[in-house]
């Protein structure tokens, strides 16, 4: 498990991670979502020992990174995919790294192989595209063969079957019992990914739960029923509308949109009236929307337009909780 206690970094006087407190659990994956500048690549440094907390700690099985005397047996990680010496090979990069952490040879070349890397081994690194850059990235967090893996944005680069292998890989290893904490901006794959979710703006925590209970949370019950019959349509739309707090609009093809009751609700109903459905099911924001809707005031660099209107003026509110201006990384 890693765990951050009251973890706080300045830089100068700008506060750039603010009093976090969190566990990032084992057997799942957990998500770390949060605007450009929020803090989330500075958090990531300081749970590897890579920045120093002004305040608060960060530890990994309840030790410092520092403490780890074989680090890579303990934990794997990619913070950026291009930190390798251009003229040195992906496996003379993974060898150095290897023998400094009393990891067999033979282990580099079968993180090769898992990665896709077996044909490119022996080539610069400076010659690798951004995509093979970041399979290269993750072959050394996986070196050590270690419980806890922390990668930010392993999947930039990848075409859509390096982004499915990505997905499978964190999920694979979640399922064994290891810790995953996976930072990425690519919000449709995150919500096909994660199991948790942290949220945060500003340095500050804006929200730490499941997938399903963060996308629960930002959109009200709501269903969408498709009813062939129009006497049946009518009959259920009647009935729908004397309950208290509920809306409906029907489209041309004859779906309800139902705004106030789930799914389940909405087929019991049906059930009870006699009418037959064709579809049924719950409407939900997508992850892209509940996080933008959460994290609209905690933007730090806002594009002008009608989209600065819907992010909001970065003035330090946040959709659940305050915070301090971040620093862009």
């Amino acid at each position: 498990m890693i765990s951050l206690r009251g973890l706080t970094k300045r830089y100068g006087d700008k506060l750039v991670v603010d009093d976090l407190t969190l566990d990032v659990r084992s057997g799942r994956v957990t998500g770390f979502l949060g605007p450009n500048g929020a803090g989330k690549s500075t958090t990531m440094r300081m749970i590897l020992g890579l920045d120093h907390p002004t305040r608060g700690r960060a530890l990994i099985a309840g030790r410092p990174y520092a403490d780890l005397r074989r680090p890579l047996r303990a934990v794997g990680a990619m913070l950026d995919a291009r930190a390798v010496h251009p003229a040195r090979s992906g496996r003379a990069h993974l060898i150095a790294q290897a023998r400094a952490n009393g990891i067999p040879v033979r282990r580099v070349d079968e993180v090769l192989e898992t990665v896709g890397l077996g044909e490119a081994a022996r080539r610069p690194a400076g010659t690798y595209s951004l995509g093979m850059s970041g399979r290269l990235g993750v072959a050394g967090a996986l070196l050590g063969d270690p419980p806890v893996l922390i990668l930010d944005e392993p999947v930039n680069g990848l075409d859509p079957d390096g982004v499915r292998w990505i997905r499978r890989l964190v999920r694979d290893r979640a399922a064994e019992g290891r810790t995953v904490f996976l930072s990425s901006h690519l919000m449709s794959e995150m919500q096909l990914t994660a199991d948790h979710l942290v949220v945060i703006g500003r340095g500050r925590l804006l929200d730490d739960t499941s997938m399903a209970d963060f996308l629960a949370s930002a959109s009200p019950a709501s269903a969408r029923a498709s009813v062939p019959d129009p006497e049946e349509r009518a009959a259920l739309v009647r009935r729908l509308t004397a309950c208290d707090g509920v809306g409906v609009e029907t489209s041309a093809d004859g779906t309800l949109l139902v705004e106030g009751r789930t799914a389940a609700e909405v087929g019991d109903l049906a059930h009870h009236c006699g009418v037959r459905l064709h579809g049924l099911g719950d409407v939900r924001v997508s992850l892209e929307q509940a996080y933008m809707d959460l994290t609209a005031r905690s933007v730090e660099y806002v594009t002008g337009g009608p989209a600065a209107e819907t992010t909001g003026p970065p003035d330090g509110t946040h959709g659940r909780s305050g915070g301090a201006e971040g620093d862009g990384r």
